[in-house]
């Protein structure tokens, strides 16, 4: 009987501490978006341009994007067409791919 109650006792420890293991994996989920894809880094500014929630990665739609990308310095603008051909299409959100690929006709 006392060993019964011992494997008892050892398995739902096991099982209390991989249910814990679980759930305290860190803030992995902050880091990406809808689809588990990457998002680009980019400068509040630039991200204004294309997004009204830059947290959220909601798109402001494509008729803003002109009058705001006029906003932004020249410095800027270099910088977002760099990053957009530097960081692969595979490691953007369909968002962020979207943004570049009017950036980059602009």
């Amino acid at each position: 009987m006392l060993t019964k109650l011992t494997t008892i006792a050892a398995a739902a420890t096991l099982i209390s501490f991989s249910a814990f293991a679980q759930t305290s994996t860190g803030d992995a989920s902050e880091t990406t978006n809808a689809g588990d894809q990457a998002q680009m880094q980019m400068d509040d500014a630039t991200a204004n341009v294309f997004y009204s929630d830059v947290k959220a990665r909601t798109l402001r739609p494509e008729a803003e994007w002109s009058k705001n990308w006029a906003g932004l310095n020249d410095e800027q603008r270099a910088k977002m067409k760099s990053d957009c051909s530097t960081n692969g299409a595979t490691a953007r959100s369909e968002g962020d791919t979207r943004v570049c690929a009017w950036a980059g006709n602009n």
